[in-house]
């Protein structure tokens, strides 16, 4: 099996056409589950090594596995109650259509039209609830377990700029849901929050330069890149904390529209007596 894995390592990389034309692969099965060779095609990143490429491979597929060996053992052990979710599937399909009414309800932007004026107003009203007077960063951060194979490819996009913005989809695939991540370029973070998330203080130079760190705690090590720091925020200070203002005033008339269109179509769902209480 490991042959396959590296042989498949080497395919992903080098884009073989002959690779392409084959069927696509099992590369690991568990009971009736099977995991073919396309679904870890599209969490691959690009310019990696064989080497680093059969390790993420290998490392994937054994976390695929595990996974299934759970869910055969859930799906044994727990009743058939306990494993229906059919309440909690309607209740997560109802908030994704009403939410996709609310996007489709607040799509025409010629209604939340924003002046420089509004913003202004706005910023009046809100400025000292939007002040704040404690350090804030911007950070992206990955915690892995020591010794991990994702360490080096996971570094490589983290801490090559370029990489990190252009494959943050593959990065975010590469990770998962089990792995503890924050992946977000536009969230301002209290320091202080983010230095109690992860265990250990941040060199100030680290945080002033903008510098990239690696450390490694206990069985944990951390990768994380700081992309920006202020010592206090205003929301007046900046043309980004104006387009920030901006942003909060536009939401704002959103969720008013919304909660007006909902009440409307309460009343007049009340007229036409379709509503029984």
């Amino acid at each position: 099996m490991s042959k396959k894995f590296i042989l498949f390592a080497l395919c992903s990389l080098a884009l073989l056409s002959s690779c392409n034309k084959q069927k696509d692969k099992v590369v690991a099965q568990v009971y009736y589950h099977k995991l073919y060779e396309s679904e870890i095609a599209a969490i691959m990143p690009t310019g990696m090594s064989p080497t680093d490429s059969m390790a993420l491979v290998n490392d994937y597929i054994d976390n695929w596995v595990k996974e299934q060996l759970l869910l055969h053992e859930a799906e044994k052990k727990l009743t058939l109650k306990e494993q229906n979710f059919d309440r909690q599937i309607e209740e997560y399909r109802n908030n994704l259509l009403i939410n996709k009414y609310y996007e489709k309800l607040i799509s025409d932007t010629n209604t939340f039209k924003i002046t420089q004026n509004d913003v202004k107003e706005f910023m009046k009203t809100f400025d000292k609830r939007y002040t704040v007077d404690k350090e804030i960063v911007k950070v992206n951060y990955v915690k892995l377990s020591k010794g991990s194979n994702l360490i080096d490819p996971v570094k490589a996009i983290l801490f090559n700029n370029e990489k990190r913005l252009s494959e943050k989809e593959t990065l975010t695939k590469m990770l998962g849901d089990s792995i503890e991540y924050l992946i977000d370029d536009e969230a301002w973070l209290y320091l202080d929050d983010i230095q109690n998330e992860i265990s250990f203080e941040i060199p100030k130079d680290a945080i002033t330069n903008h510098k990239s760190i690696e450390k490694e705690i206990g069985d944990n090590h951390f990768l994380l890149v700081v992309l920006d720091y202020k010592s206090q925020r205003s929301v007046n200070e900046t043309e980004d904390e104006l387009a920030a203002a901006k942003m909060m005033l536009l939401n704002q008339r959103k969720q008013q529209f919304i909660q007006k269109h909902v009440d409307e179509l309460y009343q007049k769902a009340l007229k036409k007596g379709v509503i029984l209480q």
